[in-house]
């Protein structure tokens, strides 16, 4: 026998008239699964989310970059800058004979 591993939440509304998927989105203070329906063809109701389709004009996504920026210190540059150092540095202790990949062990007594 096939049993299904995880059912689709399934809400009746209408006096049973109406089935629909439940919206997924979680409570993060009760853990309750949030009631509504969710919308056509999406996981999340519209009031988490499920009318959002994000950015889609250059303009929009540096928009929102600009607003998750905090202090400059996690940048795009900043990081393709980050990651050029660390390969170097992997590099420089290869060369030496460091394995800068392997397990330090016997620290902190």
């Amino acid at each position: 026998m096939s049993q299904i591993q995880n059912p689709e939440p399934i809400l009746i509304t209408a006096g049973g008239k109406i089935k629909c998927r439940r919206c997924k989105a979680r409570s993060s203070r009760t853990k309750l699964q949030c009631s509504k329906p969710a919308l056509k063809g999406k996981a999340v109701c519209g009031h988490h989310g499920g009318h959002s389709t994000g950015p889609k004009t250059q303009e929009g996504k540096e928009r929102i970059r600009a607003a998750h920026w905090k202090d400059g210190s996690e940048t795009l540059e900043s990081r393709a800058e980050r990651k050029k150092k660390f390969a170097e540095m992997n590099r420089l202790a290869l060369s030496i004979g460091i394995n800068p990949r392997k397990k330090k062990v016997g620290y902190g007594g």
